[in-house]
């Protein structure tokens, strides 16, 4: 009551200084005023700051504390709702509410006074219920193939080599760049806007490690378990974006990656990954560990190697934007010549892609079949085991350059190709055997030899096996190859060259747009001298000179010619410029008219004098235009960038297993049905579904798609053979389907 009535006090006395016209220093020298002048200040500011509440005597309650009633207030309706919160979750809602730390202790002897002490939380639920999604089949075959511990173990073997390296232990005092613009070690709009940093983008991976301090680098913190989720999260790039970019992860779709591997990456998360991969140049060992393992898989999965083996050799050729010159190409699905880049694939004999390699501008794929094929079987575990075996190397027309066929005089591999048909000529046709039906097809057979000649080397003669097809719709097709006869008849080889579309080629196709390979991923640039063009331009430069020493005179008559020239020139502009154009001819003054005309004549006539000389020297003169003509476009061109490929072939090599899992998930579960890879997304992968996680297992329950029933029971099939297949996750959790 006395705290009552001493407010209510200062509360008037207040009001009676604020009603009064006198100003407070006045106030107070005429007036009995119960509190000081200094005091009337410091009640108006706790007033406006907590009202008559903060005008109590708190003395009576103890020293001043920071556990205010209006905290407790906000303290108690979470606490009673949830009494297993723990005190430093407490201080945390309460420091960002209230902007104040209170100490655990205090908590907890006012969650005492209250009797709302912390209980044990409420033991977990022996199953967990979870979005899920058609996507998991994917990772379910990525867990029973175990590629994606391949993929991690490669990089952990590869990190502790760089860990070894001189260039890891010689920058690791290398400060960071341009410190002041950055904040909490995030770039700033003003570092990426620096001039330094805009010039080192784009810059080569073997520039920018030089100076890059390689263990600040996250990777080199993960755990193995963490590198492994990365992985996943790579493979799964074509279910949650459109076009395979980690740069499209924070879309709606991307946050399947929460189920699809265990973590909802966020795209800056994984583009620092893909960085610091890169910084690691692992993509050789990437694409030789990809390559090894499927070759392994698939001939455990199919058997042993028949005598003769097929594999097939394909090209991709992706366009690269960019205004810098750099290695050119045909881009077939543009239609243009322009910067690109061509990765060359080798498949086995059912189509699945094993290995490649990333060409700058047009790769000639005859040049570079033999030694992919060579490199490729040296990743053979025991190459003695498979000495028996003959393989056959089938590529398109593309590769039927008699330098390439005679690199394989010298080989065990055998080639299949097909010619133009420019280069097939009746009389470089000998030793026609009988004409012989096809045992495949409608079409008939004639066996025979060709002789081609070497572009390259004139005088050379080739000569190989010709298989003459002739259709039944009055097409006809001329293969060679070096398949002895006695180990293929006409026939079989026919077969395996036309079986190149079905297994292979046309698979690849739809494969390559539903993982978009065609698409470049990233790069860096590195500026060298283009060898090639420099030599040419060298050529160019001299025949012109030697033209011009042949033509010298002729050149000084043309030159004089000239000189007389530019005058009339000039005049015949200003009589121009005085006419108009009137109905689409022209209207000037009779004096200036004449003079235009006579000024015409000179012209012609200086014109006819010069055309005289050319004709002299005719075939010369051409010559010595063209090549000026030449020079003048390639001039400058004796440099070029070459791309740096160490991003887009690490993406590459996640994106080619992806295919094979789609393979194996069409082969061993759906029973060798044909779906092309859109479908398999859209009917699909692109599924919803429920998870239902326990601590030893997890059972998904796809939602079935009532507008496809017949897709839909193929599918139930399908699943039931993914379940027998015993695959765990990587937790060790059992993992089994449901439609």
């Amino acid at each position: 009551m006395q705290d009552d009535s001493r407010i209510e006090i200062i509360l008037s006395t207040i009001k009676n200084i604020e009603d009064s016209n006198l100003s407070v220093r006045e106030y107070f020298d005429q007036n009995i005023v119960p509190f000081t002048r200094p005091q009337y200040y410091i009640y108006r500011k706790t007033l406006r700051k907590s009202g008559e509440e903060g005008l109590h005597d708190k003395r009576a309650a103890g020293n001043n504390t920071k556990l205010t009633q209006r905290i407790k207030d906000y303290i108690t309706p979470i606490v009673i709702e949830n009494r297993s919160i723990s005190s430093s979750q407490l201080q945390s809602k309460i420091q960002n509410q209230f902007d104040i730390k209170i100490s655990l202790s205090n908590l907890n002897n006012f969650r005492a006074s209250i009797s709302l002490t912390r209980l044990p939380p409420p033991p977990k639920k022996e199953c967990e219920q979870q979005k899920s999604g058609g996507g998991e089949i994917l990772t379910a075959l990525s867990f029973f193939t175990h590629i994606i511990n391949i993929y991690t173990q490669t990089i952990i073997e590869r990190m502790n080599e760089v860990r070894e390296s001189p260039l890891f232990k010689q920058n690791e005092n290398i400060p960071q760049d341009n410190q002041d613009y950055r904040q909490q070690g995030k770039f700033t709009r003003e570092y990426n806007q620096l001039k330094s940093v805009r010039e080192n983008r784009f810059k080569s991976i073997d520039d920018k490690i030089l100076t890059k301090n390689l263990s600040t680098m996250n990777i080199f913190t993960m755990s193995e378990k963490t590198i492994f989720r990365y992985n996943l999260a790579l493979l799964c790039l074509p279910l949650v974006t459109s076009n395979g970019k980690s740069s499209r992860v924070n879309r709606v779709k991307g946050n399947d990656l929460a189920f699809l591997c265990g973590q909802n990456y966020k795209d800056a998360s994984l583009e620092r990954y893909l960085r610091e991969l890169k910084y690691l140049k692992i993509s050789d060992k990437l694409i030789a560990a990809t390559a090894k393992f499927w070759q392994d898989f698939w001939q455990n999965e199919f058997g042993d190697e028949t005598y003769l083996v097929c594999y097939y050799i394909d090209g991709n050729t992706r366009p690269l934007w960019s205004s810098n010159r750099c290695y050119k190409g045909k881009v077939t699905m543009l239609g243009r010549v322009m910067n690109c880049l061509e990765n060359v694939f080798i498949h086995d004999g059912k189509g699945h892609p094993l290995y490649f390699q990333t060409f700058h501008g047009h790769a000639d794929l005859g040049k570079h079949a033999l030694g992919m094929l060579t490199k490729l079987t040296r990743l053979l575990d025991s190459p003695e085991a498979h000495a028996s075996v003959k393989r056959i190397l089938v590529f398109d027309g593309g590769g039927n350059g008699v330098k390439t066929l005679r690199a394989f005089d010298e080989s065990d591999e055998y080639y299949l190709t097909i010619l133009d048909d420019n280069q097939v000529k009746e009389r470089k046709i000998k030793h026609i055997w009988p004409e012989t039906e096809y045992k495949y097809g409608t079409a008939s057979l004639v066996d025979c030899q060709i002789e081609l000649r070497d572009s390259s080397e004139k005088d050379y003669i080739h000569e190989c096996r010709a298989v003459i097809v002739k259709w039944a719709n009055g097409k006809r097709s001329v293969l060679i190859t070096d398949i002895p006869r006695e180990l293929l008849d006409a026939s079989e080889v026919t077969k395996r060259y036309f079986d190149r579309w079905p297994q292979q080629e046309k698979q690849f196709r739809d494969a390559k747009s539903g993982v978009n390979i065609h698409r470049i991923v990233g790069y860096g640039m590195k500026i060298e001298k283009y060898d090639q063009m420099d030599e040419k331009h060298g050529k160019l430069c001299e025949t012109i000179t030697n033209l011009n020493l042949k033509l010298k005179k002729l050149l000084m008559k043309i030159e004089a010619i000239e000189e007389q020239l530019a005058p009339l020139y000039s005049k015949e502009r200003k009589l121009r410029e005085r006419s108009k154009i009137e109905d689409g001819k022209r209207v000037l003054k009779e004096v200036d008219s004449i003079e235009l005309q006579e000024c015409e004549k000179q012209i012609n006539k200086y014109l006819r004098q010069q055309k005289k000389i050319e004709n002299e020297h005719k075939d010369d003169f051409k010559r010595l235009k063209m090549c000026l003509k030449e020079e003048r476009r390639i001039r400058d061109k004796d440099k070029v960038y070459r791309i740096d490929t160490e991003l887009d072939q690490i993406m590459t090599c996640f994106k080619m297993s992806f295919i094979n899992l789609c393979s194996l998930f069409l082969t061993k579960c759906m029973g060798h049905e044909k779906y092309e890879l859109l479908t398999l997304f859209e009917s699909i992968f692109q599924l919803e579904g429920t998870a239902f996680v326990g601590s030893k297992k997890k059972v998904i329950e796809l939602e079935m798609n009532p507008k496809e029933p017949e897709l839909m029971r193929k599918l139930n099939k399908g699943l039931c053979v993914l379940n027998e297949m015993d695959v765990h996750d990587m937790n060790g959790r059992a993992v089994k389907f449901k439609v």
